[in-house]
């Protein structure tokens, strides 16, 4: 059984508490059962909950079912406002200072999992600045090609790092650029990725197959219990300030629950509301998926696989599998005693395991690959990153089909042209 005694160097050394893991999987519920239990405060780092109101489709947690555990971060970002990393590093900064200040532990919650970048420490940025109105007509451009194609003329190394498509990183690293003034390349190589605090990490994990069925079920309770309401008035915002379907790559339009509903709130006639919902369930699955892969290869890297992994698959097993683990840990971790506890159950030993990081600074092999025959969702070439991700996409079955495809279509057209000859022939013969 994987094993690893996590000690704390200094009684006097602040602590902080993170708990990550995907939507839907009780990370706000153990949060409150950890606050209740060992002195804690929460400070929300779910990019969505930021904004006022529309609690039910941002999922924040009911106030009546938070036994008074103060929330901070959270309710406070006006619709017409876009939430930056730069401006939580800041807050969530201040507010931890301020719960150590009053002798208590925050406990950091949410689903933006590269918000947690900023427990690490960071080489002191100069030059900081805000960008131009030039600059910031490009981070809002809503254009992935402008804002990616200017990050490759500043810094091509980091551009390169990137999909084109991937814009809400891309658009982070222009950030850098025009805050900074220094490549974020540089900024990279030279970051330390030690921890600011006493840091213990935790995943609620559950395994994916139950946690889909989950979360459609709760997309399901959100309906019926007023998300569409919440919907209607985020599209009376929307209409007012006359905004197009761009701005929902930007700020409180992003959540997920508005633009799976755009087509139905404009043209209700031709699009079926349950379509809508699907939609969004899908979405959700889909998110969730990208927040595992997020932790495995960002996250667990970067804190050498020190992850304590709590198994929410079975929720019958709440509370062994989940509260009693996480007390367990915590009541060595805030004593400053070693953690002999296991960072996984055997099963899930895997999720920990990690090669290289996945992060801006990796020294992996970073080569793009252009395929001609596949295409993204955009309809252009499909891109691979890396040598080993190449490899895989030419053995994938959907780069065979289209390689048959692609082959039984040259087929075609070759045998046309010949029936095309073979008739021009004959009619020249019979005249």
């Amino acid at each position: 059984m994987l094993r690893l005694l996590i000690k704390s160097p200094m009684m006097s050394r602040p602590k902080v508490i993170v708990i990550a893991g995907t939507t839907g999987v009780g990370k706000s519920d153990l949060s409150i059962q950890i606050a209740s239990k060992f002195n804690g405060e929460i400070i929300n780092s779910d990019s969505m909950q930021m904004y006022t109101g529309i609690p039910i489709i941002t999922n924040k947690h009911p106030i009546e079912q938070r036994m008074g555990i103060k929330h901070h971060l959270m309710n406070h970002v006006p619709w017409n406002e876009e939430y930056y990393i730069h401006r939580f590093e800041r807050e969530c900064m201040e507010t931890i200072e301020d719960i150590h200040s009053r002798g208590k532990i925050p406990i950091v919650v949410g689903g933006t999992h590269y918000y947690l970048q900023t427990l690490f420490n960071k080489r002191v940025e100069s030059k900081v600045r805000q960008p131009t109105e030039s600059e910031k007509s490009i981070l809002d451009s809503n254009n992935p090609d402008l804002i990616y194609n200017t990050l490759k003329e500043v810094d091509l190394s980091i551009a390169n790092k990137f999909h084109i498509n991937d814009t809400r990183r891309v658009k982070r690293m222009l950030e850098i650029y025009y805050t900074t003034g220094e490549k974020p390349s540089v900024t990279f190589q030279q970051q330390n990725t030690s921890l600011k605090f006493d840091t213990l990490f935790f995943w609620i994990y559950s395994d994916p197959a139950v946690l889909d069925v989950r979360l459609d079920n709760r997309v399901d309770k959100m309906m019926k219990i007023g998300a569409m309401e919440e919907i209607m008035e985020l599209y009376e915002y929307y209409k007012q300030h006359n905004y197009g379907q761009e701005q929902c790559e930007n700020g409180v339009w992003q959540v997920i629950g508005f633009k799976e509903f755009l087509p139905w709130l404009e043209e209700s006639s031709e699009c079926d509301l349950n379509e809508c919902v699907e939609k969004m369930k899908v979405r959700t699955r889909q998110y969730a998926k990208r927040q595992v892969k997020w932790i495995r290869k960002m996250l667990i890297p970067d804190v050498d696989g020190k992850v304590y992994i709590l198994n929410a698959t079975d929720l019958l097993e709440w509370d062994v599998s989940v509260s009693a683990r996480a007390n367990a840990i915590l009541s060595d971790f805030t004593k400053g005693k070693d953690i002999e506890a296991p960072l996984a159950q055997p099963d899930l030993e895997k999720l920990l395991a990690y090669k290289s990081s996945n992060s801006p600074k990796s020294d992996m092999d970073w080569k793009q690959f252009s395929c001609s025959l596949c295409k993204d969702k955009e309809d252009k070439n499909l891109v691979a990153i890396g040598s080993r991700n190449w490899e895989i996409h030419l053995k994938s079955r959907r780069h065979k089909t289209n390689i048959n495809r692609q082959h039984k279509k040259k087929s075609y057209e070759k045998w046309q042209k010949k029936k095309l000859l073979e008739m021009d022939s004959s009619s020249i013969n019979s005249h």
